[in-house]
Parts: C-alpha cells; structure tokens; sequence
C-alpha cells in the first residue's frame, strides 16, 4: 500500500505540474510535493494507530514530526532525482 501511495503522489506531481516537467524536472516542486504528502501520517494514519494527531500521544511528538517531515522530504528529492535521471536519457 505503501507504494501505490508513493505512485499515486509522484502521479499527482505530474498532474499539478504538467507532463512538462517530467521532461525538464526542477527540484522546488517534488520537495514541496514530497513535504505536503506528510499531512497524511501526520493527520490521518498515527491518529488510526493511537498515536493521536501529529504524534500527540507519544513520548517525544516534536522528534518524530520533524523525523516525518525529513522522510518525505527524502521522498520528493527521490521524486526530482528519478525524474532527471529519466530525462536525462
């Protein structure tokens, strides 16, 4: 599930910034992409878990945020680089 999700974003960054992109991609619009897609944990899957809302109910809520927010991160650089990579052949 995981996956499909990452599919569907990398499919949504395309959708907002037109198939253009992918032929000449720049890094601002995957890496915001990539940190937007954190609201869904955040808000919608450690709340399901009990974590509560933005890890509200664990014992360290403001490191595991920024820990969420470096991942996704993490994912919108792989969004911008797999990208150029394609581009570049």
């Amino acid at each position: 599930m995981h996956y499909a999700t990452g599919i569907a974003f990398a499919a949504l960054l395309l959708a907002l910034n037109g198939p253009a992109w992918a032929t000449a991609p720049s890094l601002l619009p995957a890496l915001a992409l990539g940190i937007a897609t954190v609201t869904v944990p955040l808000l919608l899957i450690q709340p399901a878990m009990g974590a509560g809302i933005a890890s509200s109910k664990t014992p360290t809520p403001l490191r595991n945020c920024l820990r969420s927010i470096a991942n996704h991160g993490v994912f919108g650089l792989g969004l911008y680089l797999s990208a150029a990579l394609i581009a570049a052949l």
